[in-house]
């Protein structure tokens, strides 16, 4: 009786008779006696608990979920049809979930709170963006700092170790120092094999990187993510702050830095505990941090390869290329979010930027142009050039060539050679001013190019002992005067 209160006030009170009070909340008398009886409110009373069509299926449900507890609700609407036919869907939903929850009640959490400088949580999430014109979908890393509840977010194209690598490093750099333990889950990125409690079998790469920052690392029980449950919250935050609207950018550079961005600009508009700002209790934690070490290993995937016949080396699906002359050598890979390391020894011999298509040849045509100065029968057929967009003038160069020397595509190759010590628009011009002169032919446009590169052209003066001959002093010659002469002589 929701009146109960009311009733007694206005009689016990106010003095109200009951037939008045009755006439004034539009109740029956009766009413009014029985809640003046009570010095109690009276209880709700509760409709006795009616029956369900699936009820004779109890036990049969409870033995199958208690068999497989992933079982689904339409997988045992399945079962059931031989039986009884096919049964309302959101009706068996609702009873098989109340099954559920009888057999296997929800689990109860413990509440932490984090000590400043201990733990930084790491994990992935993905979002749609509108990269280049085109809608795709992106993953990004999250690393939170838990006790001052701090953000850092970067995007990549894909989801593999050297994306986990350079997100931890760039995480680290942007908080400012190093915590005493990382938190993930048991992605494949970083363990091999799930051992008995909390031991991990850990990639190689992974291992000797979090070892050169002196790290430890506590790997989530197998489907326990609420164990980073700082950061599962931190991924839907930062899809909600960064990835909504629909981001409409050129690069993913132009994405991270508008991730940063609204990170930063977040930083002083939230609110932690304590009264402060994200960005006072972030700098507070660095203080606790460890200082960042001095060379930090590279945040990279590595791969030992063989380089085959054609100076190529195969990564990911992909052909890169490598100077012709290390063919058949062993080297080493370094695959990088963005780029793309070949290394010989410790000598970088080929860098290329990171290709996620599959079948491509990237392919640099620096690489093969000595081979081709020897083999320069292969040029019209050379994979690597028919992929390099020159300028006109170089094929212009070739065709006139051919009226000048007998071995016109060798010393093509050797003007394309230029190009590894001078500029591409200087040996452009170079070449340009030849044909202009008529004189196409690789000395010529070697000696325009003479005095562009560093110390090539340096006159030095020739060292005098007698001091009769310092006293002679030689006119520069005007070279105008031969051109006069030609002028007369055709006159």
């Amino acid at each position: 009786m929701s009146q109960w209160a009311e009733i007694r006030h206005m009689s016990l009170t106010d003095k109200v008779p009951k037939k008045q009070i009755a006439r004034r909340l539009g109740l029956d008398i009766k009413t009014v006696r029985r809640a003046l009886e009570h010095d109690e409110a009276p209880r709700r009373r509760e409709s006795p608990p009616r029956g369900c069509q699936f009820d004779q299926h109890r036990e049969r449900i409870k033995a199958w979920l208690k068999e497989d507890r992933k079982l689904t609700a339409k997988r045992i609407g399945r079962l059931l049809v031989p039986t009884c036919g096919p049964l309302p869907a959101r009706s068996l939903r609702r009873f098989v979930a109340q099954i559920r929850t009888d057999i296997y009640p929800k689990e109860a959490f413990v509440h932490r709170t984090h000590k400043p400088g201990d733990t930084m949580e790491v994990d992935f999430g993905e979002a749609w963006v509108e990269l280049a014109g085109q809608t795709r979908k992106v993953k990004f890393i999250v690393a939170t700092l838990p006790a001052s509840n701090a953000y850092f977010a970067w995007a990549y194209r894909v989801e593999r170790l050297e994306c986990l690598l350079d997100g931890i490093a760039r995480a680290l750099q942007y908080f400012g120092g190093l915590p005493r333990r990382l938190v993930l889950d048991n992605t494949s990125l970083a363990v091999k094999k799930v051992l008995k409690g909390r031991d991990r079998d850990e990639t190689a790469d992974f291992h000797a990187f979090r070892g050169a920052y002196a790290l430890d690392v506590d790997f989530c029980a197998p489907a326990k993510g609420n164990e980073k449950g700082s950061v599962e919250a931190g991924v839907r935050y930062v899809r909600n702050l960064a990835f909504r609207p629909l981001p409409k950018v050129a690069t993913l550079a132009e994405l991270n830095a508008s991730i940063l961005h609204e990170l930063d600009v977040d930083l002083d508009a939230r609110a932690v505990a304590g009264g402060r700002t994200a960005r006072q209790a972030m700098l507070a934690e660095k203080e606790q941090l460890r200082p960042l070490p001095a060379h930090p290993p590279e945040p990279c995937r590595t791969y030992t390869r063989v380089v085959d016949k054609f100076g190529h080396v195969r990564i990911d699906k992909n052909t890169y290329s490598v100077p012709t002359e290390f063919a058949y050598k062993d080297v080493w890979s370094k695959i990088f979010p963005t780029r793309i390391e070949i290394v010989s020894g410790d000598q970088v011999i080929a860098e290329h930027l990171r290709c996620y298509d599959t079948s491509c040849f990237i392919l640099d045509p620096f690489h093969v142009l000595p081979l081709l100065e020897m083999k320069h029968r292969a040029i019209p057929e050379a994979t690597a050039l028919r992929s390099w967009v020159l300028p006109e003038v170089f094929e212009e160069l070739r065709t006139a060539l051919r009226d000048h020397t007998r071995k016109p595509d060798r010393e093509w190759v050797q003007v394309l050679r230029l190009m590894e010590e001078f500029s591409a628009e200087k040996v452009e011009q170079a070449v340009r001013a030849a044909m202009v002169a008529d004189t196409p032919r690789l000395e010529s446009i070697r000696l325009l190019l003479r005095g562009e590169g560093p110390d090539r052209c340096a006159v030095v003066p020739a060292l005098v002992k007698r001091d009769d001959l310092k006293a002679i002093e030689v006119t520069e010659p005007d070279l105008e005067a031969y051109d006069r002469a030609l002028v007369g002589e055709a006159n």
